[in-house]
């Protein structure tokens, strides 16, 4: 037995070891807030941005960027080796300004567009809450939003297919605006639901334009870049309104000379979010669209002449559909059962939100490289699988410090995945059926998170939260097959057919080398 290793057994080794070390970190790390005190929490009126179960939300995102760090370093660092010499490094922020002027602006859209959202997100389900309403009839609502939203997305994606996609967006963010607004002054339930039909209605234009849009305004080396970063900075955005929607409340309550739990003050805090909302079109308005191949008419789209790859479109469709049925019973009830189960406040309800959508900022940053070292198709089957006993930790754990860390955790790996579908989605098929793609697997998303949230609001109330998550986590291992299923033969025959040098990040976060493959 030699007592040295050879240099080819130290690089196999060398990764698990490196594995097993990290892995052991991360056991330890969340072993310990599960002896967490959680007497310090005082209801929903107090402020709390660090103690107790926060302090150690902190301290996880900062383990979770620096694992983030050290993974791109040791990435990228072995794809430089494989492909020394053959080009310059390229950064993250060298690559934006390769964007065309479309591009930069919509990522700029994307950077402001969670502000309101994210209010939205804290806030909307804890007002319904506080103004006597059950959880049942919030998975009403949530049924009929994503349905109207769902059923919108088809013709959504043919009107972006025949007049463009900037078009889509005003139009959406008007007719959902306008919808929210008109939400935060009745208690009628049958006006709720129609106005949460109508706001569904609205949101599908975003949806089904932003894919499009982004293959369009991008060449093929930049895509993973401007998917990825799209993603992240919608997430950063979010991680600001989620902040900004625990704190909203406090301090209108302070304002209005109200107590914190009262009504007015979460119903006042989500009217901030609307002209936020508004404000992230700016722009949009200095936009230009890049002139592509649309369809020609309506009857063609309706009858889908373009759709010619419909065997991916379909395969595409059942992936959504499952896929939206287990984000209907979870991440649409994450606020509720953080208030709920472990009483904690609108500040800790939001920070815990803000947190979540930071640590998938800074972990999407990362799917670029993880689709040029092992492809779209295993990326989305590995972050994917990760996630699910990260879900059921949350699900079972009794500590809100435990449950905070794994929430922090599972978002930041299940985030990765997310740029990869959204690129894999567009990548098998032609400009003339994109937004009809988008249109069919966003109403498949939205009809399956409906069905997914109104049993979500069944199980809850029967059975708790325990049985909701538990079914979401199945459900999240079937697409995760699927996709590699469906598309592990198609994205190796492409590889192998067309060589596109793509750009490879650097070491650091916020920067990139670029070395063709």
């Amino acid at each position: 037995m030699p007592k040295r290793l050879s240099g080819l057994s130290r690089q196999r080794v060398t990764p698990y070891l490196r594995g097993g070390l990290l892995g052991a970190v991360a056991t330890l790390a969340t072993v310990f807030p599960v002896l967490a005190d959680e007497a310090h929490l005082h209801g929903a009126g107090s402020i709390d941005l660090t103690g107790g179960p926060l302090l150690w939300g902190w301290a996880s995102l900062a383990g979770i960027f620096a694992f983030l760090i050290l993974s791109r370093f040791l990435l990228v660092k072995s794809m430089a080796v494989q492909t020394a010499g053959t080009a310059a490094p390229v950064g993250y922020f060298a690559t934006i300004r390769q964007f065309s002027r479309n591009a930069r602006l919509f990522l700029a859209y994307s950077l402001l567009a969670g502000l309101g959202t994210g209010i939205w997100g804290v806030m909307f389900n804890l007002y319904l809450l506080r103004m006597g309403f059950p959880v049942t009839f919030i998975g009403t609502f949530w049924l009929v939003n994503m349905l109207s939203h769902g059923a919108a997305s088809l013709p959504a994606g043919f009107i972006a297919d025949r007049f463009g996609r900037r078009r889509a967006f005003f139009i959406a963010t008007l007719l959902s605006v306008t919808a929210q607004g008109s939400l935060l002054f009745t208690l009628e339930p049958s006006i709720i639901l129609v106005l949460a039909a109508i706001a569904g209605f609205g949101e599908a234009f975003h949806g089904v334009t932003g894919a499009p849009f982004m293959m369009e305004n991008s060449e093929p080396q930049e895509r993973p870049h401007l998917f990825s970063l799209n993603a992240s900075f919608l997430q950063l955005s979010n991680f600001g309104g989620s902040l900004a929607g625990g704190l909203l409340p406090l301090l209108w309550a302070t304002t209005l000379g109200i107590p914190p739990v009262d009504p007015s003050a979460a119903r006042w805090a989500l009217v901030t979010g609307l002209p936020l909302t508004l404000g992230a079109l700016l722009p949009l308005v200095f936009m230009r669209e890049k002139s592509v191949e649309l369809a020609e008419s309506l009857k063609d789209l309706i009858t889908l002449r373009y759709v010619v790859h419909f065997r991916i479109v379909m395969q595409l469709t059942l992936l959504s559909l499952v896929v939206g049925v287990a984000f209907g019973l979870t991440v649409r009830f994450f606020n509720i059962f953080f208030q709920d189960i472990f009483k904690a406040t609108y500040s800790q309800v939001g920070t815990i939100l803000a947190m979540g959508a930071l640590a998938g900022a800074g972990s999407i940053l990362i799917s670029p490289v993880v689709a040029q070292r092992w492809g779209q198709v295993k990326g989305i089957l590995v972050t994917q699988v990760l996630s699910i006993p990260l879900l059921l930790m949350i699900a079972f754990l009794p500590s809100l410090s435990a449950v905070t860390v794994f929430f922090l955790v599972r978002g930041a790996v299940y985030s990765i995945g997310l740029p990869l579908r959204n690129q894999l989605s567009m990548e098998f098929i032609g400009s003339k059926e994109r937004g009809t793609t988008a249109g069919f697997t966003h109403t498949a998303f939205d009809v399956g998170g409906g069905l997914g949230a109104g049993l979500a609001g069944l199980l809850i109330t029967g059975t708790g939260f325990t049985s909701a998550f538990t079914v979401a986590a199945t459900l999240i291992l079937v697409p995760a097959i699927l996709y590699y299923v469906f598309f592990a033969g198609l994205e190796a025959s492409r590889q192998a057919t067309t060589r596109v040098p793509a750009p490879v990040p650097a070491g650091r976060l916020s920067t990139a080398d670029s070395r063709p493959a």
